[in-house]
């Protein structure tokens, strides 16, 4: 990145009354460098729109502003901040310069709130000191316009007796039959609105709540000869749409035993897929129309997306703009995950506004006896949108994995060292993480993984693949992802006599990184590469309808995968999960990434970690420069 382009961006102008100097004076402020530009990870394409700006008459200061702007955007922002501009990116003098420069441009327009233009062209935006590339600005506008009409429509009225714990949709807490049952609130709310957001950490029963949602959706139709809801089920990867499908299917035979419920006669509207939300919406590889969009709307009556803090921004903004006035729009995740990989923290960012389980008086007196306890009431209508769901059914509050979610989710680093270090059964910490430790732990996964070689039953190898994991939080260097994967590649093939370099050998794991249709594989699948009778190396997935072998030059871009990324694991759980942080600090060493790991375990987790950079992920947080927590905070009851 350190070529003339880059130079030419981050020198400073020289002044019109002399020319450049070799050297500044002492007192000069200090200017970005192109050594700073690439220690920044600038992109081609960020320093392409720069050059652009510059041939479209931008000056220097400017140009460095559309590359800025673009670089926030690959940081998972949706905008810059202009006073949070990283000093070796901008100096401070040129940062005071800079709000004049944008002013006098021709390529930027100014929103300050007192005019009514049309859409703003131009393609940047300045509005409230945070600067957006056009395309982002209208993503952030239009999703923020969606869900406050959504919100704005008259509410549906509810019957609460169908849903009081008991009465034989939910069942009353035998410990505690006075609390409030969040989940039957959570359906009260999502019956009520055209827009809710269930949100709740693993196995706290989003689908649970779901399933019974539209058990009364599609039996109130029945029961008035109505046509029952058009419903669609949708995620943002393949991998998480297969188990939305599967927990569906799972939540109606749970429900057969019930003598009232005709199981048949609901699951005849029951949708028998779920999709990926760029199937539903129709996007494909050839542009970022959707074919499904506020002129072209879905056809659902309801649409239900599972794993929501997983969608950017840009995705967010086209599914809400494809939803129908009168159709309900419905967001199942965990407020407290870690965000999307792309622009923007969508899910995070509603539920901040909202608070938790927090609602208007109007919405209190409506939901009635649901609410088992007085609450102080919400000032604005949001609110009474989101629902936080409180009970996990993978591991209990008081158990220590529960525990430990919540402290790191309340940036506890006291009471998540005491702990770690308490000596539980369920939880064992190891507070080291340098190459001796990882060596280390690779010998013992060695053991492990060593039953993948020796299996012969596909449906035994994928099952032992599903019962534990080694979670990372990067994917290179000592601690990532990749180095465990080659180094317990390597022993194996010493151990079993083949060669660690050959692309395939029997018992390999793999992990699909790239959806694709026409093998019905999707990103986050995983599989493992056995020998059949014949002596043939076959790659064995799970599918909905048993076992699924492909020829390994069949499938699409795939990785080894002894071990994961956090990332990677979103939407998972398995018995027993090894944790690994690096020794050295990184930028993504979140309490988001962190929690996201450890709550991927149902029963047994190990933490490689060195105490500062526990301490360092524990106390730091993702924080995303976005304005739309400010645009859909909107005061006032409904």
């Amino acid at each position: 990145m350190n070529d003339s382009r880059t130079g030419d961006l981050f020198a400073d102008d020289p002044t019109p009354a002399e020319p450049a100097k070799p050297a500044k004076p002492a007192d000069a402020p200090e200017s970005a460098t192109p050594e700073a530009a690439e220690e920044a990870n600038l992109s081609d394409l960020d320093l392409a729109l720069a050059d652009w700006a510059r041939r479209h008459g931008a000056d220097r200061l400017v140009a460095r502003a559309f590359a800025l702007a673009s670089w926030a955007v690959a940081q998972g922002h949706t905008c810059l901040a202009l006073d949070q501009i990283p000093a070796a990116l901008m100096s401070a003098a040129n940062q005071s310069a800079l709000r004049e420069a944008l002013a006098a441009s021709d390529l930027v327009t100014i929103l300050d709130g007192k005019s009514n233009d049309d859409t703003p062209t131009r393609p940047l935006i300045l509005e409230a000191g945070r600067l957006y590339l056009q395309r982002y600005h209208a993503y952030e506008t239009k999703l923020a316009e969606r869900l406050s009409t959504l919100m704005a429509a008259e509410p549906n009225p509810v019957d609460v007796d169908t849903l009081k714990p008991g009465n034989g949709l939910f069942a009353a807490d035998a410990n505690n039959p006075n609390a409030t049952n969040w989940q039957a609130v959570a359906a009260f709310a999502a019956l009520r609105h055209h827009f809710t957001v269930i949100s709740g950490g693993p196995g706290t029963g989003k689908t649970y709540t779901i399933v019974r949602l539209l058990r009364v959706l599609i039996e109130a139709a029945l029961s008035n000869e109505d046509t029952p809801p058009l419903i669609a089920l949708a995620a943002p990867t393949g991998k998480a749409a297969a188990r939305m499908l599967e927990s569906v299917r799972n939540g109606l035979e749970d429900m057969g035993a019930d003598a009232t419920f005709e199981k048949q006669r609901v699951e005849e509207h029951v949708p028998q897929t779920a999709r990926t939300l760029h199937r539903l919406l129709g996007l494909t590889g050839a542009t970022t129309r959707a074919r499904f969009n506020t002129d072209n709307p879905l056809p659902y009556d309801v649409v239900i997306v599972d794993e929501a803090s997983m969608v950017d921004l840009p995705m967010m903004a086209k599914l809400a703009d494809a939803i129908r006035d009168d159709a309900r729009l419905i967001l199942l995740g965990d407020r407290y995950q870690l965000a999307s990989v792309e622009s923007g923290s969508v899910l995070a960012e509603i539920c901040a506004n909202a608070g938790v389980n927090r609602f208007t008086e109007k919405q209190q007196t409506a939901a009635g006896e649901l609410l088992a306890q007085p609450m102080q009431p919400a000032n604005h209508a949001l609110a009474d949108h989101v629902v936080t769901l409180q009970t996990s059914r993978r591991f209990n509050a008081d158990s220590t994995i529960g525990q430990l979610a919540a402290a790191v989710n309340a940036g506890d680093v006291t009471a998540a060292e005491a702990l770690l270090t308490a000596g539980h059964d369920d939880l064992v910490y190891h507070p080291r993480a340098d190459a001796a430790a990882i060596s280390q732990l690779i010998d013992r996964l060695t053991e492990n993984c060593a039953k993948l070689v020796e299996a012969t039953d596909p449906t035994l190898a994928l099952a032992e693949l599903g019962k534990q994991t080694v979670l990372t939080a990067v994917r290179q260097g000592p601690a990532g992802s990749e180095t465990l994967n080659a180094g317990i590649t390597e022993r194996l093939a010493r151990r079993f006599d083949f060669t660690p370099g050959q692309p395939w050998y029997h018992g390999r794991p793999v992990m699909v990184r790239r959806n694709d249709y026409k093998t019905g594989l999707y990103n986050g699948d995983v599989g493992i590469a056995l020998k059949n009778a014949d002596g043939q190396l076959r790659v064995w997935f799970e599918g909905d309808n048993g076992l699924r072998a492909f020829l390994p030059s069949a499938l699409p871009a795939h990785d080894t995968v002894y071990a994961m990324t956090i990332h990677k694991s979103q939407g998972s759980e398995f018995d027993s999960v090894t944790l690994v942080l690096p020794d050295y600090d990184v930028p993504v060493l979140t309490r988001e990434l962190f929690y996201t790991g450890l709550t991927r375990g149902r029963e047994q987790l190990s933490i490689y970690s060195q105490r500062n950079a526990l301490e360092q992920t524990v106390t730091r947080r993702v924080l995303r420069v976005s304005g739309l927590a400010e645009r859909i905070a909107q005061p006032g009851e409904k």
